[in-house]
């Protein structure tokens, strides 16, 4: 519904993405919190107030989309840690770890694709 939300124009990107990421810490089991990050992002991606967005200006800027992703990205390694924790069956964790730090790195992926960052941002 946020995503839909922000296409009306009512109310900034911005607060709406930092809304939704704040609704999403209710999730706190560490797989299903990684892919509902992970299904955020891809929803998102094009909603994002980046340079040649629609959603630019009023809706946020640049430093608002890295904003939203590093703070999307800490919070998926924060979940992704706890998954190594204590475990009985240590190794299925272990390849469920190695086979969920794709959805990780779609923060990074989402970064390098904004369109506003340019060599002094970075």
């Amino acid at each position: 519904m946020g995503s839909v939300y922000i296409q009306t124009h009512e109310v900034g990107a911005k607060e709406i993405l930092l809304d939704l990421l704040e609704m999403i810490k209710a999730v706190q089991h560490p797989t299903r919190g990684l892919f509902l990050r992970y299904y955020f992002l891809k929803l998102c991606k094009d909603r994002l107030p980046d340079k040649d967005s629609e959603y630019y200006g009023e809706g946020g800027d640049v430093d608002d989309c890295i904003n939203v992703i590093t703070r999307n990205l800490s919070e998926m390694n924060k979940l992704w840690i706890r998954m190594s924790g204590k475990s009985k069956d240590k190794p299925r964790r272990e390849k469920e770890r190695i086979d969920l730090k794709l959805t990780i790195g779609e923060n990074v992926s989402r970064l390098s694709s904004l369109e506003g960052v340019n060599s002094d941002t970075y």
